[in-house]
């Protein structure tokens, strides 16, 4: 789930079925103008002198909200990603071709590793981000982590959810651990 202070206006309520989509798509444009057409369910996205016609969801095709946030209180891991650490290991999964992203610690570092967690024979890339005294391994799907650029705080309950605030734009992110996802302590 992610929440997002815009400053636009939306005059017309519109469901995404794929967000990481539109985002790679109004990313790749310079200026995009969008358009909402509610009757013929899509969008009209123009830049320059190109346009995109996007095709819109059934509201019955997605899981809404809860109404109210979700809190992640006494969060066992808590650490600043950066856009930087953040990047590189989004595009060492691509590279790799691997499944999972994990928040490793180890008693002493706390590492962002690219991995498959179903084999612990497959390549893996790490990043070494911070210090701990603890020992956990939260997994995540990569495609979990595919988020507006930036440098995010980090808070992450062995309750099986993370919070991801971005650091400096109202932007919020709550992301489910996968199983297999430990904290040791």
């Amino acid at each position: 789930m992610a929440k997002a202070t815009i400053t636009e206006t939306i005059d017309k309520e519109f469901v995404i079925y794929d967000l990481n989509r539109l985002l790679s798509l109004l990313s790749s444009l310079n200026d995009p103008e969008i358009v909402i057409n509610s009757e013929k369910k899509n969008l009209t996205i123009k830049s320059g002198l190109s346009k995109t016609v996007y095709g819109l969801s059934d509201e019955s095709m997605i899981v809404a909200p809860p109404a109210k946030d979700i809190k992640v209180e006494n969060a066992e891991v808590n650490f600043l990603l950066t856009k930087e650490h953040l990047n590189q290991v989004l595009k060492m999964s691509g590279v790799l071709g691997l499944p999972n992203i994990a928040v490793i610690g180890d008693k002493n570092k706390i590492y962002i590793s690219t991995l498959d967690a179903k084999n612990d024979e497959s390549d893996n890339f790490s990043i070494e981000i911070a210090d701990t005294t603890a020992k956990f391994k939260f997994i995540f799907n990569t495609e979990n982590l595919k988020m507006i650029p930036g440098s995010y705080n980090v808070s992450i309950s062995s309750q099986g959810v993370s919070h991801f605030k971005h650091s400096s734009d109202p932007l919020e992110y709550w992301i489910a651990t996968e199983t297999g996802s430990k904290y040791e302590g």
